[in-house]
């Protein structure tokens, strides 16, 4: 009895440890727990052309959220499903490498321009393949520093850059959103969401407010 207790546990772990190191080392496309809600909400592989590109940029903004913490907050965004110019079933974090989220401040400017807030950061799925991982911006280390125009690199959850320009002497408190963008830097191609498009996918401009 005890041999046979042997000999079934050792193909359970052998079944697990083969289940692991495909799940975390395979390309393939793997199915989520709801493959009905997945090709009702993000799967646009049916789709080409101007129809995918606006069916892309209303789901990256249907999954806009900003989650605000003790010394930071994030910013995730919806993800998708398409099919590529091979034919090619692809998630769009396969494909798109980076995500770009530019914000404008709001009741400020310098020399008739007004501050930019460009953050970069990889493109990345979740575990449910139904959002892009969010950025996670330090508030509280980036109004630490002196204003001033330049480049910041942060590795808090994930490593980012923020780049700021036309910077007045005091930190702007208020940001709106400006542009999304999701970039293949290989091919140099990209989906864009500028501010109106934002608007009239939403219904309102996406605002974030820096506090001390």
């Amino acid at each position: 009895m005890s041999r046979y207790l042997g000999a079934l546990m050792l193909v359970v772990v052998t079944f697990t440890a083969g289940y692991f190191h495909l799940y975390f080392n395979t390309d393939v496309l793997l199915t989520p727990r709801d493959p009905a809600a997945v090709r009702n909400s993000y799967d646009f592989s049916h789709l080409q052309g101007e129809q995918l590109q606006e069916a892309a940029k209303q789901r990256l903004m249907a999954g806009f959220q900003v989650k605000k913490e003790a010394d930071g907050m994030e910013i995730g965004l919806g993800h998708f499903v398409f099919i590529d110019a091979q034919g090619d079933r692809k998630m769009a974090c396969q494909y798109y490498s980076k995500v770009s989220i530019s914000f404008e401040a709001e009741g400020v400017s310098v020399a008739g321009e007004k501050p930019l807030m460009v953050i970069e950061g990889a493109c990345q799925h979740s575990i449910d393949f139904s959002r892009i991982n969010p950025l996670f911006i330090p508030v509280t280390k980036i109004m630490g520093e002196r204003p001033g125009d330049g480049e910041f690199q942060f590795n808090e959850k994930s490593m980012i850059t923020v780049q700021f320009t036309n910077l007045p002497e005091q930190w702007p408190k208020t940001w709106l959103l400006k542009n999304v963008r999701i970039l293949n830097e290989k091919n140099f191609e990209a989906i864009n969401v500028e501010s109106d498009e934002v608007a009239r996918s939403l219904g309102h401009p996406i605002v974030l407010r820096f506090n001390n």
